[in-house]
């Protein structure tokens, strides 16, 4: 592997400095505190900074974004950027043809959201930032509660659909050409990968693992008009169950792997969770502006973004949304008018 050659910053025969030629280290130190859209703006400025951009040790900054529904934007798709408490817009290959009458944003995971179409009956993936899409299997016109990517790297990914009036799932994978059908003994709210096995959770809050000998963690508590529950892997290898209480309130338990037991927690350190009906994670508040630990962020009724202190039991304003969320009669999303939480990737 050749060694990276530092380069000095020239003066031109003008007097102006020649910045294709500013130090590599600088560039890279320059490159770390940029966000992703800046960064893209970056590297296509010159080829010299472009090249540097290809160091696997120069990364941009990844924040946590909320996907906005689209308004037929012909400047693409927009973000709202957590921290920095701004808009960001995405240019997508295809605008046209998924921000039209027919496509319609149902889930994502590592950088990667899915689009299904209840016209055509079909599914693909697509990675705003890369350009990348996949096509799925036809899934057919049926429709469903939500999709869930629940994996996805250079070698395999997985989606699963989970249906709202009936029981079990559907899944596929990488090389595959249909959806393989398991049944479960009640309709189920969510499901996830964490460390190789599949978990899922029902609508009465029983949590189960989808391996040999199968266990189960119920929730004893019966549902309500409130109901939301979901499965966040996080960052340390933990899983953690949220579970919502009212219209502001909520609780997680995080598994002991040890005792296969659930352990109700009003801390989860560094970590922030971001949940929605149709996809949820965890992200590290560290080093990220105005992103705070110990909370869980989610959208309220009037359609703010907030957050709950799980140690205080509060909820925080922490944007006014409500203008930028009104009904888009073109838009249409399999289950009601939820949103999606996005990281971007450059993978």
């Amino acid at each position: 592997m050749s060694e990276k050659v530092p380069r000095r910053l020239k003066i031109t025969s003008s007097g102006m400095a020649d910045w294709a030629t500013l130090q590599t280290d600088i560039l890279g130190l320059i490159i770390k505190k940029l966000t992703v859209p800046d960064y893209l703006r970056f590297r296509a400025v010159c080829t010299s900074w472009n090249h540097v951009c290809k160091y696997e040790s120069y990364c941009p900054r990844v924040d946590p974004w909320l996907m906005l529904p689209p308004n037929l934007n012909p400047l693409g798709v927009q973000f709202f950027c957590i921290p920095e408490r701004k808009n960001q817009s995405i240019r997508l290959p295809t605008t046209i043809s998924l921000f039209g009458s027919v496509w319609a944003p149902v889930g994502s995971l590592n950088g990667w959201l899915i689009y299904f179409s209840q016209t055509y009956g079909t599914m693909q993936l697509v990675n705003p930032i890369s350009g990348r899409q996949i096509e799925l299997p036809p899934i057919g016109r049926r429709i469903f509660s939500k999709a869930k990517l629940l994996e996805m790297n250079e070698r395999n990914y997985i989606v699963a659909v989970l249906y709202g009036d009936g029981k079990g799932y559907k899944i596929t994978r990488k090389g595959s050409n249909n959806w393989s059908s398991v049944e479960s003994k009640h309709i189920l709210d969510d499901i996830i990968k964490h460390r190789g096995r599949l978990y899922t959770c029902d609508k009465y809050g029983t949590v189960e693992v989808w391996a040999e000998p199968p266990r189960a963690w119920p929730d004893e508590e019966d549902t309500h008009r409130w109901r939301f529950r979901c499965l966040v892997d996080t960052p340390a290898g933990d899983l953690i169950r949220v579970k919502r209480l009212g219209q502001n309130k909520f609780a997680v338990w995080i598994l002991d792997n040890e005792t296969s037991s659930w352990v109700e927690a009003d801390n989860i350190g560094d970590l922030a969770l971001f949940v929605s009906h149709y996809n949820s994670f965890s992200f590290p508040a560290k080093d990220h502006p105005n992103l705070k630990a110990n909370c869980i962020y989610f959208i309220d009724i009037h359609s703010n973004l907030c957050a709950f202190n799980l140690e205080h039991g509060t909820k925080e304003l922490v944007e006014t949304l409500a203008a930028g969320l009104g009904r888009n009669e073109q838009y249409r999303r399999p289950q009601g008018d939820q949103l999606l939480w996005f990281i971007p990737s450059l993978k």
